[in-house]
């Protein structure tokens, strides 16, 4: 019960953050800014991933897809902060 609320509290904030980079994107058109956005939503993916169970379906490749989805994350994550 408790794993399932924190990834539900996880997931929304992953769309909120996504939302809100959304909104940056949109009035700077600033590279980072989309860069946040689609980590975001990744990562909201990713949570979603994990909570719908899917694994019973798919099993290793669940892992192989979330594992992917995280790698991508913190790239995206790195993108971002990197100064040029």
């Amino acid at each position: 019960m408790m794993e399932t609320l924190l990834a539900i509290v996880a997931l929304i904030l992953a769309l909120t953050l996504a939302g809100i980079s959304f909104i940056a994107y949109r009035k700077s058109h600033l590279r980072p800014a989309m860069y946040l956005m689609i980590a975001f939503l990744l990562l909201a993916i990713k949570k979603t991933i994990e909570t719908a169970k899917l694994a019973a379906w798919i099993e290793r490749d669940v892992g192989l897809v979330v594992g992917a989805l995280e790698v991508v994350v913190l790239a995206l994550l790195v993108l971002s902060l990197w100064r040029r």
